[in-house]
């Protein structure tokens, strides 16, 4: 037996397996590592493209809603933001970062009133945390500046 009698039964099991190789879907993590990569890369539109894919494969990921979310503010898209995080919350609802992604990206907005109602409910996730605090009374001061009673 040569070298090559090795090497032809190596390349006749691949191309055996070939088309079932070809054919694997991605898995949603797969997508989201390509969005990842976009994302360090500053290619925003890439990246929104690689996290919407994952999605579809995989809609109940709280990870996938969360990053699109940040991706579409950083866009300054923010009403579509929004929508990516109220989906990340239905996912899981006492996720901090959610909440917190959610109230600054209603700041965005000039929502006030429900931005402090994110960040109360991010101080319900997590009651020690004074950033949360200083963003809710930040967002308590905006309501009394445009006259709105909280």
């Amino acid at each position: 037996m040569c070298i090559f009698d090795g090497m032809l039964s190596f390349f006749s099991a691949f191309l055996a397996n070939f088309p079932r190789l070809a054919t694997r879907v991605p898995h949603p993590k797969d997508w989201i590592r390509r969005g990842d990569l976009h994302l360090r890369r500053a290619e925003l539109n890439d990246a929104l493209k690689c996290y919407r894919k994952a999605a579809r494969i995989s809609s109940g990921s709280i990870e996938i809603w969360k990053k699109e979310g940040i991706i579409l503010g950083m866009m300054g898209r923010y009403m579509e933001a929004i929508v990516a995080f109220d989906q990340a919350a239905k996912v899981n609802p006492i996720d901090f970062q959610v909440w917190m992604h959610h109230g600054f990206t209603l700041w965005r907005l000039e929502r006030w009133r429900e931005a402090r109602c994110c960040f109360e409910r991010a101080i319900a996730v997590e009651p020690e945390d004074e950033y949360a605090r200083y963003c809710r009374e930040v967002s308590q001061e905006e309501l009394v500046k445009v006259g709105i009673k909280p």
